[in-house]
């Protein structure tokens, strides 16, 4: 006789094992099979050539996110939350990959990718991952000139999605390739087709940053976490030019960034003419103070209050891409701003002597 096929008596009547446990498992097939419900959302991760690791995920339309930590376990992980319309959240890798998911009440999503090939990655569960899909394998080999062309089309063609307006964040708002003109008008349709939509709010407080750090204007105080988490305001301290730095060792070239700012802050601090301000974005304290501990008594001056992008001087200045530099003269007008840091060597040597 079959294991399987054991009697069990039971009141009213006998059962055999084998139909229990394959209930049972019916009944567990259609559980996994039920998706999450109501506002909540499940994305289902798998990598084809990673066993284990940890990446990072938050939710890039709300100004109030915090990074998760996603675990990999066996080449698979789970994320859930819950979303009242389709959100773009961005997973983050250790090296400084970044990806978008779209995620939406009562979504089931399945994502898959290869750690070697980062950038080829497809989620599939939803109409906006579908479009997003298509968007990655249309410009996978473009260059960030050559990809404008495609750009507009998508936007164009699909205005009254979050993916339209998550495309034109990356490239026309972070990018710095489009016009103000063209980005105006941009904005403009897609707000025109999602009048009420939250994500495109956040991207117009985005904006606000070119406004508030105009070149010209005064940029404004704010409070800032020392090391020892005792407060300090911005302007407590006056220098000749002050060089305000927004950064994290989550972002693209993380490492790269503090090596490039720690080769600036020894190239002016003997004269005595700069002051370098450090603001992290990062939510881990450890890492964050044994990555810049050797900067404790080079001058440069290192702040951080695991608030990331709910962090008041980023509320307040309007930051919405990392790295982030502000270039101040001593009455703390602004005399230059932007995201490259190449471009920041050549700006300081303009007016630091």
């Amino acid at each position: 006789m079959s294991r399987f096929s054991t009697y069990l008596p039971l009141r009213g009547g006998g059962v055999f094992l084998g139909e229990r446990v394959l209930v049972c498992l019916l009944f567990s097939l259609l559980l996994c099979a039920c998706g999450p419900g109501g506002n909540n959302f499940r994305l289902r991760g798998s990598f084809r050539d990673m066993k284990a690791g940890e990446i990072y995920v938050y939710n890039l339309s709300n100004d109030n996110a915090r990074l998760d930590t996603l675990t990999i376990r066996d080449g698979e992980f789970l994320y859930k939350g819950q979303a009242e319309e389709p959100t773009p959240y961005i997973l983050v890798f250790p090296n400084g990959m970044e990806q978008v998911v779209f995620v939406g009440p009562g979504e089931d999503l399945t994502y898959e990718a290869t750690a070697n090939d980062l950038k080829n990655y497809v989620v599939n569960g939803s109409d906006e991952n579908k479009l997003m899909n298509s968007f990655r394998q249309e410009t996978y080999t473009m260059n960030p000139t050559s990809i404008m062309p495609t750009v507009r089309q998508y936007i164009n063609d699909n205005a009254s999605s979050p993916v339209a307006t998550y495309l034109f964040d990356t490239y026309f708002v972070n990018n710095g390739i489009a016009s103000d003109v063209e980005t105006s008008e941009m904005l403009r349709l897609l707000m025109k087709q999602q009048p009420d939509n939250r994500y495109l709010a956040s991207v117009q407080s985005k904006l606000t940053f070119h406004g508030i750090s105009a070149i010209g204007q005064t940029l404004p105080d704010v409070n800032l976490q020392k090391r020892d988490k005792s407060k300090q305001k911005l302007w407590s301290k006056s220098s000749p030019y002050t060089l305000v730095t927004f950064w994290s060792l989550w972002m693209p070239n993380g490492y790269d960034f503090m090596y490039r700012l720690r080769g600036i802050n020894s190239k002016y601090k003997d004269d005595g003419n700069l002051r370098v301000v450090a603001i992290s974005l990062d939510a881990e304290r450890g890492r964050w103070e044994d990555n810049t501990r050797i900067d404790s008594v080079s001058g440069i001056e290192h702040y951080f209050d695991g608030m990331v992008f709910d962090s008041e001087p980023v509320r307040k200045l309007g930051i919405g891409k990392l790295p982030t530099y502000i270039i101040t003269d001593k009455h703390h007008k602004v005399l230059s701003h932007g995201n490259d840091m190449n471009e920041l060597n050549k700006e300081l040597e303009k007016y630091v002597k």
